[in-house]
C-alpha cells in the first residue's frame, strides 16, 4: 500500500486544492470565455489533475479514516453540503479532506501540525468538494463527457493498477476491495474528476501573454536600482549605554504581562485505542479460513492473455467493413506478418503503432465476443473475424500468463493481521461510545469509566496552553483542557478523538495560574533588552547625520572614516542580489520609483540588530533586447498560467454567486 500511495502522490493528487488555492490569491482580470470554441478547446484539453485528486484521495484516506469509515456507495447516510440540491457526502468529503491534509504536510515538512490546521484544512476541504460540484454541473450543462473507452484509458494508465507495466484487472480489483470501493462507485467518481479537469483545463490553458505583458515582466524582473549604503553595528555602541536599576524596575512594572509565567495543569485522563483493544480480540482458525475463501481474488490472480488485433471499424457500409475484415483475415491466415498488417489496416490508433498489440488482460476487461475469442484460442493462433460493438477484429494470440496465486498457509498470518485489526476497529468503535457515554453521565469522575472500561485512570505532567509530548500535543487535547467546561466547573471533557482510532477523556488535577515572575527572574533579560534599544536609537541618531549630508548634497566618505565606518559607494543592484544583506534589498526595490535621478534615503534595522542607511540615486529597466527565447517562453508560461487562474476564479464565483449552496458543518 505505501508504494501505491508514493506512486499516487507522485502523480499530483492534490493539485485540485493547490489550484484553487492559487487562483483565489489572483485579483479578478479581464478575459472571458465562452461559445463552441470555447467547449472545442476545454474538449480537447483532458489532463487529469482533478481526476488523480479522486483516485489517489481513495488511498490516502483508507490510512486517514480508517476502513471502517467506508460502507457500500449505496449506504452514505450524511451530508456535507447540498449544491443547488445535489448531494455532497461526508465521504466525498473526508477524500477532499485526506488529499488536503497530505498538500499541507508537504508544504511545511516536520513543522506540519495537523491539530493546528485541523479547522484550515477543514474549510478548505469542503470548499474544495463543493467547488467541485459546481464545476462537474457547469461541464455537464455545457456538454462535457467522457465516454467509456476514455475512462478505461486513464483507469489503465495507472501504474497503481499495473503489473509488468500492463494494466491488471486482478490488481484493479484488489486495491478497490482494500479501500471498500466497488468499481461502479469509483469509477463513477473518477469519471467526474474527469469531467471537471476538461472544463478547468480548458479554462487555464486558453490564456495568454501579449509581447506588451511580457516586456513589462521582463523589465521589472530585470530591474537595477543605483544603490549606495552605510551599516552602522548595534555593538559599536555597546560600551557607551547604561542601564540603571531604575529603568530595569519601571521597565518591569510597565511590561509584567511580558514577564508571566505560563498557566499550567495537571491532569488526569482515560485513553483508549485500537491498538490497545488488539489483546482482547478472539480469531478462530474457522474465521481466517473463511476470510480467505470469501477473499479469494485477492490472493489469486486469474489468468491473463496477451493478444495483438486488427480492428476495421463499421464505417458507412458494414458488408463493406465485413468484406474487407474476411480479406485481412484471409492474409493472417496465410501466414503474412500480422504485426504489418495491424499498422497497415487497423482503425484502432491506440495500438496501431504498436503492431496492434494490446498487451495482457484477463476476463471483465474487453468486449464479450472479444475475450470469447482470444480465451478459445492457443499461443500463435489467429482467429477468424470477430464482431464487436466497435467493428470488426482479428485476433492473434500472442502469449498466456497462468493464474497464479497463494496458499491459505502462505497468507495466514497477513490475514490474522487484518481480521484482528478490523475487530479491534470494530470493538473499538463500540467501546469508544461506551467512553463518551460514560464520561458525559459522570461528569465530575473518570473512575467509573475506567472501572466500566477496564481503563487505567493515567496522570500528566504540568503542562501549558502550548502542549506537551505524546497526545499532549494535540491541539484538541489542549482545548478541552484550557476549556471554561474543564477549568471553571471541574467537568470532565467531551471525549476527544485525537488520531485515527484513539479517543482521550481529560479533568484538571492541578491548576497553576499564570503569574508574574519575580524581577529577579527576568532581570538579565531586561537590562540587555533595553541596553539594545539605546544602542539602537545611537546608531539611528548616527545614520542621521549622514542623511543630512546627503540630502544636501555632499559627501559623507570622509565623515564615514571618521567613525570607522566603511561607506559602500554607488552600485547597480538587482533583485536577486545575494552580496548585500537580504532586508536591504527588499527595502530598495520596495521604495518609490526614481525616475527624475535625485538621490532619496532611508534607514532601516537589520533582523542582527544594526543599522543601515540607503542613498538611492538610479533606476535602470531590464532591457527586452537581451531577452533569451527560453526566458520569453517561461514570463510568457507564467503570465498565461495567472491570466488563466484569474479566468477561473471569476468563473467559479459567478457560478457560486447564482447557486444554492448549504453546508453540514455539524456532520464533519
Amino acid at each position: 500500500m505505501l508504494e501505491i500511495v508514493a506512486q499516487l502522490i507522485n502523480l499530483g493528487l492534490t493539485n485540485q486544492s493547490a489550484l484553487l488555492t492559487k487562483a483565489r490569491r489572483y485579483r479578478a482580470g479581464n478575459c472571458v470565455y465562452s461559445g463552441e470554441h470555447m467547449l472545442q478547446v476545454i474538449r480537447d484539453n483532458a489532463q487529469g489533475f482533478f481526476a488523480w485528486l479522486i483516485i489517489g484521495a481513495i488511498v490516502l484516506a483508507m490510512g486517514l479514516f480508517g476502513l471502517s469509515s467506508y460502507f457500500d456507495d449505496t449506504e452514505e447516510a450524511f451530508q456535507a453540503a447540498l449544491v443547488n440540491g445535489e448531494k455532497v457526502t461526508v465521504r466525498d468529503y473526508q477524500f477532499a479532506y485526506a488529499a488536503e491534509r497530505n498538500r499541507m504536510r508537504q508544504m511545511f515538512g516536520e513543522n506540519f501540525d495537523p491539530d493546528i490546521f485541523d479547522n484550515q484544512i477543514k474549510n478548505s476541504a469542503l470548499d474544495n468538494v463543493i467547488d467541485n460540484a459546481l464545476l462537474i454541473q457547469k461541464a455537464t450543462q455545457d456538454g462535457l463527457f467522457i465516454s467509456d473507452d476514455q475512462l478505461a484509458q486513464q483507469i489503465h494508465s495507472f501504474s497503481a493498477f499495473q503489473e509488468d507495466g500492463t494494466f491488471s484487472k486482478a490488481r484493479y480489483q484488489l486495491q478497490l476491495d482494500q479501500g471498500n470501493q466497488t468499481i461502479s462507485g469509483f469509477e463513477y467518481r473518477f469519471r467526474r474528476g474527469l469531467i471537471a479537469d476538461q472544463f478547468v483545463n480548458g479554462i487555464i490553458n486558453t490564456s495568454f501573454a501579449t509581447q506588451e505583458d511580457i516586456a513589462l515582466t521582463y523589465h521589472l524582473r530585470e530591474q537595477q536600482r543605483e544603490l549606495a549604503y552605510l551599516t552602522i553595528p548595534r555593538s559599536k555602541f555597546k560600551d557607551q549605554v547604561s542601564v540603571t536599576e531604575e529603568e530595569i524596575l519601571s521597565h518591569y512594572d510597565a511590561n509584567k504581562d511580558k514577564y508571566k509565567t505560563e498557566e499550567q495543569l495537571k491532569l488526569r485522563y482515560l485513553e483508549l485505542s485500537a491498538i490497545s483493544l488488539m489483546p482482547k480480540v478472539e480469531i478462530n482458525e474457522t474465521e481466517l479460513e473463511d476470510f480467505y475463501k470469501e477473499q479469494k481474488d485477492r490472493f489469486i490472480v486469474p489468468e491473463e492473455r496477451r493478444a495483438r488485433h486488427i480492428l476495421i471499424e463499421f464505417g458507412d457500409d458494414k458488408t463493406k467493413a465485413e468484406e474487407k475484415a474476411n480479406a485481412i483475415a484471409a492474409k493472417a491466415a496465410a501466414g503474412e506478418d500480422f504485426a504489418t498488417l495491424a499498422q497497415e489496416n487497423t482503425d484502432d490508433i491506440g495500438s496501431k503503432t504498436e503492431g496492434g498489440d494490446l498487451g495482457f488482460f484477463a476476463r471483465g476487461v474487453m468486449d464479450e465476443n472479444f475475450e470469447d475469442a482470444t480465451f478459445s484460442m492457443e499461443p500463435g493462433e489467429v482467429s477468424p473475424v470477430v464482431r464487436s460493438s466497435f467493428g470488426f477484429h482479428i485476433i492473434k494470440l500472442e502469449e498466456i500468463k497462468p493464474s497464479t496465486g497463494k496458499a491459505f498457509s502462505e497468507v495466514k498470518a497477513e490475514i490474522e493481521a487484518q481480521v484482528r485489526r478490523e475487530k479491534a476497529d470494530k470493538l473499538y468503535f463500540d467501546e469508544s461510545e461506551r467512553l463518551a457515554n460514560l464520561a458525559y453521565e459522570n461528569p465530575e469522575t473518570l473512575e467509573v469509566a475506567a472501572e466500566e472500561l477496564g481503563l487505567e485512570i493515567k496522570t500528566s505532567p504540568l503542562i501549558s496552553r502550548r502542549g506537551g509530548a505524546g497526545i499532549f500535543g494535540n491541539r484538541k487535547v489542549i482545548e478541552a483542557a484550557f476549556s471554561d467546561e474543564v477549568i471553571k466547573e471541574n467537568q470532565n471533557s467531551a471525549a476527544i478523538e485525537t488520531n485515527n482510532n484513539e479517543m482521550v477523556v481529560v479533568r484538571v488535577e492541578e491548576h497553576k495560574l499564570a503569574e508574574p515572575r519575580p524581577l529577579e527572574q527576568v532581570k538579565g533579560q531586561i537590562k540587555t533588552q533595553l541596553e539594545n534599544d539605546k544602542a539602537l536609537g545611537l546608531a539611528k541618531a548616527e545614520a542621521k547625520l549622514f542623511e543630512d549630508k546627503i540630502n544636501n548634497g555632499e559627501s559623507v566618505t570622509e565623515l564615514a572614516a571618521e567613525k570607522g565606518l566603511s561607506w559602500n559607494e554607488k552600485q547597480w543592484v538587482g533583485r536577486n542580489n545575494s552580496d548585500i544583506a537580504s532586508e536591504i534589498t527588499q527595502a530598495l526595490f520596495s521604495m518609490p520609483r526614481n525616475n527624475d535621478n535625485i538621490t532619496k534615503t532611508q534607514g532601516i534595522p537589520l533582523n542582527n540588530g544594526d543599522y543601515s542607511l540607503l542613498a538611492f540615486s538610479g533606476i535602470k529597466d531590464g532591457d527586452i533586447a537581451n531577452i533569451t527565447e527560453e526566458d520569453k517562453k517561461s514570463i510568457a508560461n507564467g503570465i498565461a498560467n495567472a491570466s488563466g487562474s484569474d479566468s477561473f476564479t471569476i468563473l467559479l464565483e459567478s457560478i457560486k454567486a447564482d447557486a444554492k449552496i448549504e453546508k453540514f458543518m455539524s456532520n464533519l
